[in-house]
């Protein structure tokens, strides 16, 4: 080797910045054929405690079981995936069977355990997994998670509360539910018809006459979809008073007592278009025919939407009758007034045909 090579600091460093890299390459290789050897080798596992698991709580729904094989860490992921899997069926439900497994492994504090640590999605697999334990004792635990950062975690633990004790978890739960706009509405809409409407409509109800006009209609939608009687009563009162015209019509859309419809006829004539439109749909639903008369204006009016809406309530009031339309319509001398009804003639004509 020519010794001038050397002698010049700049090939030596080349060489050793030559040698470092391939060093480096070597070692990363090698640690990405160890975590691909790491990831292969747990997903055997959780296979193979999904398979394990799965028998032994099969086995267990048809005939509780004096014993069980240990669960071990390793396999709690295997067999919480399962028991959170066999729940979501018919019989798996509060099943015999695999509360006496749930027993015999001492499930609940390895849950809870579970949902302290590990991966985002293992914490809410065990929070779910609680939840469908109904073990009291890990109630205050999970109430601790419904003020967690994630929507999804929270979420996920207001419904395992309210599947433990609603009673008990309707008071914490309904307070969040005014507060955290990041839960999903499906998600509150399905944890409430979980419950019993007579545990959820009172503390629902009064948060909902306690509540701001901003928050005040998804309230409105949750406690109509509980319970329409309990809702009736919290729509009267918003309806008589004063209040932003998004709640009025969220009010309108999902009020059934048509006791209340003497709330609802001033309405056609709101400044706010949907207002009216909504208002007409009410008494499209839940009026009588003698109503048509105060809803034969509304088939003018300059929003073509708020028409449409009457024209689909005369209808309905007429008991679907083309004649006695077909005869309003003629004896109409605004334009679209008479355009809008022979549209919905046309479309009742076209579905009886269908």
């Amino acid at each position: 080797m020519n010794p001038w090579l050397y002698g010049n600091p700049q090939i030596v460093f080349a060489i050793w910045v030559g040698i470092g890299v391939t060093l480096a390459s070597l070692i990363l290789f090698i640690a990405i054929l160890v975590i691909r050897q790491v990831g292969k080798q747990r997903e055997q596992n959780h296979l193979r405690a999904v398979a394990l698991w799965r028998k032994v709580l099969i086995d267990a729904m048809q005939s509780p079981p004096a014993e069980v094989p240990a669960l071990t860490s390793k396999d709690m992921s295997g067999f919480v995936e399962v028991w959170n899997e066999l729940h979501e069926t018919p019989v798996g439900t509060d099943n015999p069977g695999m509360l006496q497994v749930a027993s015999l492994v001492n499930l609940a504090p390895k849950l809870e355990k579970m949902t302290a640590s590990g991966s985002f999605s293992h914490r809410v697999m065990a929070v779910v997994a609680l939840g469908h334990l109904r073990s009291t004792s890990s109630f205050d635990r999970l109430a601790g998670l419904i003020n967690d950062r994630s929507p999804i975690v929270s979420i996920t633990a207001a419904r395992a509360l309210m599947r433990i004790n609603a009673e008990r978890a309707v008071q914490r739960v309904v307070p969040q539910i005014v507060e955290r706009h990041d839960w999903v509405d499906g998600g509150i809409a399905q944890m409430l018809n979980e419950a019993e409407p007579e545990t959820v409509k009172n503390e629902l109800g009064a948060a909902t006459l306690r509540a701001n006009d901003e928050v005040a209609p998804r309230l409105v939608r949750f406690l109509a979809g509980v319970s329409p009687d309990a809702a009736a009563p919290v729509i009267r009162k918003l309806l008589a008073e004063t209040h932003d015209e998004h709640l009025v019509s969220t009010c309108l859309q999902v009020m059934v007592d048509a006791n209340d419809l003497d709330k609802v006829r001033p309405l056609l004539h709101h400044e706010r278009w949907h207002v009216r439109m909504h208002a007409a749909a009410a008494l499209g639903r839940l009026g009588k025919e003698s109503d048509t008369s105060v809803l034969m204006p509304l088939l003018a009016d300059t929003q073509w939407w708020v028409r449409y809406r009457t024209a689909q309530a005369v209808q309905h009031l007429f008991g679907n009758d083309a004649s006695r339309l077909e005869q309003v319509r003629d004896s109409r001398e605004d334009k679209y007034a008479r355009d809008i009804l022979t549209q919905v003639i046309a479309e009742r004509a076209l579905g009886d045909a269908s």
